[in-house]
């Protein structure tokens, strides 16, 4: 079974919550559209990859609780996202 667009359900739904929660986090850098762009194409490209294998994973296993492979991928996805934040706040000031 292929892949939809419209399976990256949560990705979407991270996508505009980091568009709204990170657009001004690095205002006082020296390069700050860029440093922003950045940053929310890594950690959305992130999100996607990890969508994208959680999606395979249960079309692979469909006997399987969704729920707690979602919960999962959003526990894994809000690590990475503090992560890349620190290292970004750490690495460009």
């Amino acid at each position: 079974m292929a892949v939809r667009l419209k399976d990256f359900y949560f990705s979407y739904i991270f996508l505009g919550s980091t568009l709204i929660l990170f657009s001004f986090s690095f205002l006082n850098y020296s390069n700050p559209i860029m440093t922003t762009v950045l940053f929310l194409l890594l950690v959305n490209l992130t999100s996607f990859t990890n969508e994208y294998l959680v999606i395979k994973y249960f079309q692979k296993h469909g006997q399987k609780s969704r729920n707690k492979g979602y919960i999962l991928f959003v526990t894994v996805q809000l690590l990475y996202t503090i992560g890349i934040f620190l290292v970004f706040k750490f690495l460009f000031t």
